[in-house]
């Protein structure tokens, strides 16, 4: 089950538009630009990695760093944690 509810978490990740990322770094108060939730959304869309587990989601953070800074990078791993707490699973990205 927790197999399932991961594979399907990581395909909506990778159908998130820039609305809805925008969204969501407001409603945490994380700050992303436009700009940066364009790149996010492109890397996100291409990400092979698993986010659940700490080395995917290392490597998934460090080529978004690449792509756009270290600073967005983080800012991403804080919203994934958001949104795993916001949904009662944030024991999954331990």
């Amino acid at each position: 089950m927790k197999k399932m509810a991961q594979q399907f978490i990581t395909q909506k990740l990778k159908q998130l538009t820039v609305k809805e990322l925008l969204q969501y770094s407001r409603k945490y108060q994380i700050p992303i630009t436009e700009e940066e939730a364009q790149a996010i959304i492109k890397a996100l869309r291409k990400n092979k990695e698993n986010p659940f587990e700490k080395d995917g989601r290392k490597k998934m953070l460090k080529k978004l760093a690449g792509l756009t800074s270290v600073d967005t990078a983080r800012s991403v791993n804080k919203l994934l944690h958001k949104l795993a707490k916001e949904y009662g699973v944030e024991e999954w990205l331990k």
